[in-house]
């Protein structure tokens, strides 16, 4: 049985589509097909049943979906583990995480340690909800994420690598805050919001703590990326709560101001489902 016999039907599987399937792996659909197919006739059982609006699995399908995710994991793991203590060895790692971690903290790491012993080859993926790289790391197409797991539950590996304050950014011109080097919780808490959407990291640790003291979040507009709000702030048209790594992205017309007893932090950590992924990707970043 061979490993890409099986990577295509788990793709296959995973997206429902040959269609889809074939795009991700870059081969046509034909030669998708046929290692599909390879795959039945060697195990003597149908896997798959095609229709016009996909395809779904049969018994034998369900069962080699499962077993196929233990199989190419630990494939994986093997050639890892092998480049490894070749002199010349790269290793290939996909890493996944939010949009702030993936453009602003892993570009300067990654060119940062481009004369490392180890040499990886790191392929960096964005997402925007836990569902889906928590979902990416079980089923393989991601090694490992970045990001603060703390309000998810998983029983995957995770190891803490950084930890950031939050702070208030406003335009350096705001009427009540321009002026001001530090403020207090109390005198944020009624204040309207430009904020990221519900579901990342986060706004889930800004909602927490204002439910824990018995507050609500006034959130004016909702903006996917963390730059994008900094042009709104830039432009006099908000202000948000953010953590610490959008620091370096502000211009000289924002500020970051203390928030001086929020208790909160962000603390990001590497989740794979290997231990020795997070200690190859620490040891790189």
């Amino acid at each position: 049985m061979r490993i890409d016999w099986l990577e295509a039907f788990r793709q296959t599987a995973e997206t429902k589509s040959l269609t889809k399937a074939s795009e991700s792996l870059h081969i046509s659909q034909p030669a998708l097909s046929k290692q599909i197919r390879n795959l039945e006739v060697e195990l003597g059982a149908q896997l798959l049943k095609r229709s016009s609006t996909g395809v779904t699995l049969t018994p034998a399908g369900l069962i080699l979906l499962e077993k196929s995710k233990i199989i190419t994991n630990e494939v994986n793991t093997m050639r890892r583990e092998i480049a490894l203590i070749q002199d010349e060895g790269k290793v290939d790692l996909t890493i996944g995480s939010w949009p702030s971690i993936a453009t602003i903290y892993l570009p300067g790491r990654i060119a940062g340690n481009q004369q490392s012993k180890t040499k990886l080859e790191i392929k960096v993926r964005v997402f925007y909800c836990f569902f889906d790289l928590l979902t990416n790391i079980e089923s393989g197409v991601l090694d490992a994420a970045l990001f603060d797991d703390s309000c998810v539950q998983h029983s995957l590996y995770t190891t803490p690598v950084f930890t950031e304050a939050f702070f208030l950014f406003v335009n350096v011109n705001h009427p009540i805050f321009g002026q001001i080097e530090e403020v207090s919780f109390d005198e944020i808490k009624n204040e309207t919001f430009v904020m990221l959407p519900e579901g990342c990291d986060i706004r889930m640790l800004i909602d927490k703590e204002f439910s824990s003291r018995g507050e609500v979040m006034n959130v004016a507009l909702e903006i996917e990326l963390g730059q994008s709000i900094l042009g709104f702030i830039h432009a006099s048209l908000g202000i948000s709560i953010l953590p610490e790594i959008f620091i370096t992205q502000m211009k000289n017309t924002i500020k970051a101001i203390p928030i001086s007893d929020f208790r909160l932090s962000r603390q990001i950590s590497a989740v794979s489902r290997e231990e020795s992924v997070n200690r190859l990707l620490l040891d790189f970043i």
